[in-house]
């Protein structure tokens, strides 16, 4: 593989993916923190490779569309052919790596990997981008296997706000409801203010619109909620709010008397006074999970009534589940 240098003044090898019996060398432009172009990263890759799993390099390599494909690049002996990724698809170059790590098998889509390559390659491998079909599936799935959902409790990994605006992007709907629960219960999900003398993309002091209407922050290029998504998390705290609290504050009651007075001595300590001090007020499914997990029987309770109260918690976590989608509108 060649060292990284410069050719004419068209861009720069890239430094990994530049083989030497390559066949078509691929054009990906450059671009500051503000979209300007900057330059060029050419690479030199196997053309069989590239038409044989994505429907644009197959169109465009065959010729049936025109305007991206030179006929021949002259580097050292040879000459082959150049496409050049258009900037109007809104290729970015460390999805494009991301790709390339997939196909020839350096970092390929698994369990382990983490979200950001998950969401590069989503993103390249799209039909409004480069067109993998299969693999644009297969990150989907990979994206929904890192994002679970209730009703029972999970844990969602960081790259809440991206996420969520690859679910609108490309569909994804099987999350959507999972990640604006993990927004309200463990983020502040209002957006900060931006100082006075930072710079900005948008001339009014919004975040900037970034690639397929994502909202991005001007200066760190991290993807931000919509106000209307802002909208809907406040929506769903207040919904969980209004319709929790009255649970988690009352004790509740058994057929047996001396059971629904266990309730009533331990509730506020064993229950209440944990459910303030973590927040657990805005944390329904966690909060329920933790109640079930108690030993009641320890502290007393019959084991009917234990057996029934765990039932009545784990039927809660499915009521606020589904009642979310209203909360949410």
């Amino acid at each position: 593989m060649a060292t990284s240098k410069a050719i004419e003044t068209r861009g720069y090898q890239h430094p990994k993916y530049w083989f030497d019996d390559g066949s078509v060398i691929v054009t990906v432009q450059t671009f500051s923190s503000h979209d300007s172009a900057e330059g060029a990263v050419l690479f030199k890759l196997h053309s069989s490779l590239l038409a044989r799993h994505s429907t644009y390099f197959s169109r465009v390599l065959d010729g049936t569309d025109g305007g991206e494909k030179q006929p021949g690049n002259s580097t050292g002996s040879s000459c082959i052919p150049t496409v050049t990724v258009l900037p109007t698809l809104g290729v970015r170059l460390d999805d494009f790596v991301s790709l390339l790590e997939h196909l020839y098998h350096d970092t390929p889509l698994s369990s382990k990997i983490p979200f950001t390559h998950v969401a590069s390659i989503l993103r390249v491998s799209s039909p409004s981008q480069l067109d993998f079909p299969r693999l644009h599936e297969l990150a989907q799935r990979y994206l929904e296997a890192m994002f679970p959902s209730g009703p029972s409790p999970f844990t969602h990994p960081n790259h809440l706000q991206e996420a969520l605006a690859l679910t609108r992007t490309y569909e994804i709907g099987s999350i959507r409801k999972g990640i604006f629960y993990s927004l309200v219960t463990t983020t502040n999900f209002e957006p900060e203010e931006v100082g006075e003398g930072a710079e900005d993309v948008s001339r009014d002091g919004n975040p900037a619109q970034g690639q397929n209407g994502i909202l991005e922050d001007p200066n760190t290029r991290h993807t931000v909620l919509s106000p209307a998504d802002v909208e809907r998390c406040g929506k769903l705290m207040a919904g969980i709010v209004d319709h929790f609290t009255p649970i988690l504050f009352t004790p509740p009651a058994t057929p047996h008397m001396a059971c629904t007075d266990v309730f009533a001595d331990k509730w506020m300590s064993l229950v209440i006074q944990s459910a303030i001090a973590d927040g657990g007020v805005y944390k329904p499914l966690e909060t329920l999970e933790y109640i079930k997990q108690l030993d009641w029987a320890a502290e007393g309770l019959c084991a009917a009534c234990v057996r029934e109260k765990r039932e009545e918690w784990t039927e809660e976590q499915v009521v606020v589940w589904e009642k979310m989608d209203g909360w949410l509108g």
